[in-house]
């Protein structure tokens, strides 16, 4: 994406009010009316139609405000750009394909890393939020195993099960995609040479060629509530093959992983961690067959990157 779309899209992004819903609204009104969106950002005020007017809170902002946000947005999109941060929109041909394919698409992607790995063969892995032995032991496994195939990992930022994972891959070098619940400079920290996905107060240098780190939320954004389920559905979105390490019934991991079922993908369950998604169509998967590896399970003819 060059330049002008790249400030048109980060400042309308970053409008007070202005969330997925209505940014996807005005992406599609610039397509269907081959309105390039910096052209359409210009005339937000005056020429859109009543259905897509923006808030009271967007437009003062670019009212009064707007000299403060068009260079708050300039200084943002540099800063992003020097240090390799791309962001895509839905049409832009770097935009992850299971994303654009199996979710309701983000209308706004920042991706951090190499991008390649979105192409490359990848599994999901999902965790409820409870911590323990079998679980982290089958997150290390799974892990392995996907590393050994030369298969990316796609984990969320955050929850401990996940940087689990994270670290792992990152120790045997394999890929991983990284989805956050938050924005990328909130997760950073602000400093993008550090990767904030181990475990433990210090944190290694980032490594862009083993790792890529996704996340739909603007830059600053940190984590709400509802954050985590819009990362959950966007993690196994990315997965070719998507792994249930652990699963709390009628939560969160269960509801993404039936919408993967229901989607045609691929869905393995660990051990006893849920007799209802086996019920529904999953797969169990155990520690002897996860000796014979994981490609077997992958779907054909696999992505190549």
């Amino acid at each position: 994406m060059h330049d002008e779309s790249t400030f048109a899209l980060l400042s309308l992004a970053e409008l007070p009010r202005v969330g997925e819903q209505r940014l996807r609204a005005l992406q599609e009104y610039a397509r269907r009316t081959q309105t390039p969106l910096a052209q359409l950002y210009g005339r937000l005020e005056t020429a859109l139609p009543a259905r897509l007017r923006l808030p009271a809170a967007a437009l003062r902002r670019l009212g009064e405000d707007h000299s403060r946000h068009r260079a708050r947005c300039a200084a943002l999109a540099q800063r992003l750009a020097e240090a390799g941060v791309s962001l895509c929109q839905p049409d832009d041909a770097a935009y992850p394909d299971g994303w654009r394919q199996r979710a309701e698409p983000p209308p706004i992607a920042t991706m951090y890393g190499n991008a390649a790995l979105a192409r490359r063969p990848s599994v999901a892995l999902l965790h409820s939020r409870l911590v323990s032995d079998a679980s982290v032991t089958a997150t290390l496994r799974v892990t392995r195993a996907a590393a050994a195939d030369g298969l990316a990992v796609v984990v969320g930022g955050m929850k401990t099960p996940h940087r689990i994972a994270a670290a792992t891959a990152r120790a045997l070098n394999g890929g991983r995609l990284v989805v956050l619940d938050r924005g990328l400079l909130a997760a950073f920290g602000g400093d993008l040479q550090r990767d904030p996905f181990g475990l433990g107060p210090q944190h290694g240098r980032f490594d862009p060629f083993h790792t890529l780190v996704l996340s739909p939320f603007r830059p600053d954004d940190h984590a709400v509530p509802r954050s985590g389920r819009r990362r959950d559905a966007l993690l196994a979105a990315l997965g070719d093959l998507v792994v249930v390490i652990s699963a709390r019934p009628g939560g969160e991991v269960e509801r993404c992983a039936r919408a993967a079922l229901g989607r045609g993908q691929r869905v393995l369950v660990w051990e006893d961690a849920s007799a209802a998604l086996c019920r529904a169509g999953a797969d169990r998967l155990d520690a002897d067959q996860l000796d014979a590896g994981l490609r077997r399970w992958m779907p054909a003819p696999a992505r190549t990157g």
